[in-house]
C-alpha cells in the first residue's frame, strides 16, 4: 500500500471515472440541499407563493422528511437492485419531484415536490459512497469516497452562486431557472447509471463471480495482477462464506453483538457529523451574518463564499489527509478544532454583535467561515468514509440506510429548531454545540475502532468477526493465485 501518494498506484482512470461519475448523484444532493435557501429569497417567490412563516418551515423541513424516509426505502431496494440500481431509481423519483417544484402554481403542488426530491436524496445518499467504497482500492479508499462529500460542497457552492446571480434578474426566472436546474443532474445520473459497471461486491454476493473478476480488472492497472486476484479472492471468499454462514435480517444485525455495535457506531458517526453544528449553519447562515451587522447583496455574497471555500478544503483534505491520517484521529481533532472555533464565535457575537465594530464583526465572519473549513477536513468527509467501512458486504446497505435515517432525522430537529433558538437565546445556542462537539471527540476516543489501512474484507477481524481469507499483504505463489481465482464454488478459504 502507498497511503503518501494523491494517486492510487492501484486503480486505473476508468475506475477514478466511475467514482467521479456517481458524484453527481453527491452533486444532485448538496444543490437540492441549498437552492431552496436562495430561491425563496427572491422577490417573486414571495410574491407568486404568499408563503406564512409556518408554511415556508414546511417547505423547507418537507424535504429532510423525505430525505429520512427515502433512506429507508434506500435498504431494499440496494439489496434487490444493486448499487447501480439505486442510484437509477433515486434519479428517476429525482426528475419528478424537481419538475413538480418547477412547475408548482400553488403551495401544496410545491410541498409534494419538495418531498418526493427529498425522498430520491435519501434513497441515492448512501449508495453513493457505497459504490465509491466498494470499487477503491484500500490505500485510496478515503480520497474516493471523500467524493461523495467533494460533490456535495460542489452543488452547494453552486446553488448559492446561481442563486446570487439570479439575484439581479427579475420575474419567473428568478425562482424556476435554479430550482429547475436540479432535472438536469438528475437526466445525467439516470442516463450514465445505465453505462456504469456494478459493483463487483455486489455480483458476489449475486453469484455473478466471473463478471466480478472482470470489472476488478478493469478497475485496476496492469502490472499489479498478483494485487487484483488477491483482492479478489479475499472479497469472494468473505462475501461467499458470510453469505453461507450468517444472517442479515435486521434481526439478525441487532441480535449478533458485533453486528449490533456496527449499526450504533454508524447511525453515532452520522448525527455526531450533524451536531458539529454544520448543517444549522448551512440553514441559518444568513441569520448569523445578519447578527454581525451584515447586511444586502452582501449577505448572500457571504454565503456563496461558505458555499465556495468547503469544497477548496475538502480537496485539500482529500489530496492530504484522509488518506494519511486515521480516521479517529481526524476526527477527535475535528471535533476540538470546531469546539475551539464555536467558542470564539460566540465570543464575538455576544460581545460585538450587531455593533459598529467592524474589526470585531469581521472577526466573527472570519470564524464562521473557518467552522466550514475545520469541518471539511474532518467530519466532512471522514463521517460516510467510516459508514461505508465498517459493514460487511452483506448488510452494507441496511446499515448505512438506518445510519444515514438518523443523520435526516437530526437534520429535521435542527431545522426547526434552529431559528427559534437563534431568536430567543442569540449567542447563547453555539454553547449546545460547543459542547456536543466536546462530547462527540470523547465518544470517539472511547468507543470507535480504527479501520485505516484495511481492506473492507478485513475489518471483519477489528469488530472481532471470522475473517476467513488472504490478507492482501500476504504472501502467496502465484501458481496459488491462479488457482484460488479460478475456483467457481467458494465454501471455504480458497489459499
Amino acid at each position: 500500500m502507498a497511503p503518501h501518494r494523491i494517486i492510487s498506484q492501484h486503480a486505473t482512470r476508468y475506475n477514478y471515472f466511475c467514482a467521479i461519475f456517481v458524484g453527481i448523484g453527491s452533486l444532485l444532493w448538496g444543490y437540492d440541499s441549498g437552492v431552496f435557501g436562495t430561491a425563496q429569497a427572491q422577490d417573486y417567490f414571495s410574491e407568486f407563493f404568499h408563503p406564512s412563516t409556518p408554511i415556508l418551515g414546511a417547505i423547507i423541513s418537507t424535504y429532510t422528511v423525505g430525505g429520512a424516509i427515502g433512506c429507508l426505502f434506500s435498504w431494499p431496494i440496494g439489496n434487490k437492485y444493486g448499487r447501480r440500481g439505486t442510484m437509477a431509481i433515486g434519479a428517476i423519483v429525482s426528475i419528478i419531484g424537481c419538475t413538480l417544484q418547477t412547475a408548482a402554481q400553488e403551495i401544496g403542488m410545491l410541498i409534494t415536490g419538495r418531498l418526493i426530491a427529498g425522498l430520491a436524496v435519501g434513497i441515492i445518499y448512501f449508495a453513493i459512497p457505497q459504490y465509491q467504497s466498494e470499487i477503491a482500492p484500500p490505500e485510496h479508499r478515503g480520497s474516493i469516497v471523500g467524493l461523495h462529500a467533494q460533490f456535495i460542497g460542489t452543488g452547494y457552492a453552486l446553488s448559492n452562486w446561481v442563486g446570487f446571480g439570479v439575484y439581479y434578474a427579475k420575474g419567473q426566472f428568478t425562482y424556476r431557472f435554479p430550482v429547475g436546474l436540479q432535472i438536469v443532474w438528475g437526466m445525467i445520473l439516470l442516463i450514465g447509471s445505465y453505462f456504469l459497471p456494478e459493483s463487483p461486491r455486489f455480483l458476489i454476493e449475486s453469484g455473478e463471480t466471473e463478471r466480478a473478476y472482470e470489472i476488478m480488472k478493469n478497475f485496476r492497472k496492469k502490472g499489479h495482477e498478483e494485487f487484483v486476484k488477491k483482492e479478489f479472492v479475499q472479497m469472494r471468499d468473505q462475501i461467499v462464506w458470510e453469505k453461507e454462514n450468517e444472517e442479515s435480517s435486521i434481526l439478525a444485525i441487532i441480535r449478533k453483538p458485533s453486528y449490533r455495535k456496527r449499526l450504533i457506531l454508524g447511525c453515532f458517526v452520522h448525527i455526531a457529523q450533524q451536531i458539529t453544528g454544520a448543517s444549522a449553519i448551512n440553514y441559518y447562515q444568513t441569520i448569523m451574518y445578519k447578527s454581525l451587522g451584515v447586511q444586502g447583496a452582501t449577505v448572500l455574497a457571504l454565503a456563496g463564499v461558505w458555499g465556495t471555500i468547503g469544497p477548496l478544503a475538502n480537496l485539500f483534505c482529500l489530496a492530504f489527509i484522509i488518506d494519511r491520517v486515521k480516521r479517529r484521529k481526524m476526527l477527535i481533532w475535528g471535533s476540538i478544532g470546531l469546539s475551539v472555533d464555536i467558542a470564539l464565535v460566540m465570543m464575538f457575537v455576544a460581545v460585538y454583535g450587531g455593533s459598529s465594530n467592524k474589526v470585531a464583526n469581521g472577526f466573527g465572519i472570519f470564524f464562521l467561515l473557518l467552522f466550514g473549513i475545520i469541518f471539511s477536513v474532518s467530519w466532512n468527509s471522514g463521517c460516510p468514509l467510516y459508514c461505508t467501512e465498517i459493514f460487511p458486504t452483506q448488510i452494507r446497505s441496511t446499515g448505512g440506510a438506518i445510519s444515514t435515517f438518523w443523520s435526516f432525522i437530526i437534520q429535521i430537529i435542527l431545522a426547526q429548531a434552529s431559528p427559534t433558538a437563534l431568536l430567543n437565546v442569540g449567542w447563547r445556542y453555539y454553547i449546545f454545540f460547543l459542547v456536543m462537539n466536546l462530547s462527540t471527540a470523547l465518544a470517539v476516543y472511547l468507543f470507535l475502532p480504527e479501520t485505516f489501512g484495511k481492506s473492507l474484507e478485513e475489518i471483519n477481524e477489528v469488530f472481532g468477526d471470522s475473517f476467513v481469507t488472504v490478507h492482501l499483504d500476504d504472501n502467496i505463489a502465484k501458481e496459488k493465485l491462479d488457482q484460488a481465482v479460478h475456483v467457481e464454488d467458494v465454501k471455504s478459504p480458497s489459499v
